[in-house]
């Protein structure tokens, strides 16, 4: 068989022709981006209606924590604006550091994301550097980010991966497909550059530094920083607002309060 016209079964049987230069892989930067999601695949909640859900939990237990199948929905075409199909899961990823450049960690993730068992060892945390997509892209170029884990055969809904645990948050979660970096729409018919992936955490404060078992957990200190918060406005008022209602108010104190001691091991270990 001509090579050209032969294929090979990747994730999900989708087929992708063989022979195909690795640059035809390659995302154009313009046709490119992703967009928050979030509720059934078919009929999905998109935009500021989406990122409202965008909040966890260091220990990824559900509730209020990564609810609504929350995600992003990437949409990858070469240059030539042809879908781009099958390009593997662990190509396309939002990428972490797993911890602070003071903790020993470098590179182009996200810097003040704390993911790691170098610090946090009791109980231990999972280093996380890389959260991949669910499945490879399909024959429309499409993939999904299910941020709290996803079954490849069902993306852009949860399934809770134990791996997936983090503290903090950072300005910008940075998102890349085939180690191109790619710009976020607020929604599909938007442009890109005006949206960036930003989860909120529960775990506000504590862990950026080199102390023990300082991160990755919901302490008295985000409790009472969010008790104080309530009706204020702030520096840390944004990351408070955990419902992004628009102010820190009693239903985000609400939320801290049932997350309250989670961490890597508790309530759920793994």
């Amino acid at each position: 068989m001509n090579s050209t016209l032969g294929c090979v079964i990747a994730a999900l049987l989708v087929c992708v022709p063989v022979g195909i230069p690795a640059q035809a892989q390659t995302p154009d930067i313009d046709l490119s981006y992703f967009v928050p999601e979030a509720g059934d695949v078919a009929t999905p909640i998109e935009g500021a209606n989406a990122v409202r859900f965008f909040r966890a939990c260091p220990n990824n237990d559900g509730g209020a924590s990564l609810p609504a199948n929350v995600r992003i929905r990437l949409v990858l075409k070469d240059a030539g604006g042809a879908s781009i199909v099958g390009l593997e899961p662990e190509k396309i990823y939002i990428k972490l550091n797993g911890g602070t450049e003071v903790q020993g960690f470098f590179g182009d993730g996200a810097d003040s994301i704390i993911a790691n068992d170098t610090y946090n060892t009791d109980p231990a945390c999972p280093l996380l550097r890389y959260v991949n997509a669910d499945a490879a892209t399909d024959a429309d170029g499409v993939a999904y980010i299910t941020f709290a884990g996803a079954d490849p055969v069902n993306p852009g809904v949860t399934l809770r991966d134990p791996t997936r645990k983090w503290g903090h948050y950072d300005t910008e979660l940075p998102v890349y497909a085939n180690g191109v970096q790619l710009q976020g729409r607020l929604t599909v018919s938007g442009e890109n550059g005006e949206y960036v992936l930003r989860i909120k955490n529960f775990d506000l404060k504590g862990g950026l530094a080199n102390g023990n078992n300082q991160g990755e957990v919901v302490s008295s200190v985000d409790y009472n920083s969010v008790k104080g918060s309530i009706g204020a406005t702030d520096a840390l008022s944004y990351w408070q607002d955990f419902d992004s209602s628009g102010e820190v108010a009693s239903s985000d104190f609400s939320m801290i309060t049932h997350h309250m001691d989670h961490d890597c091991g508790n309530p759920m270990a793994p």
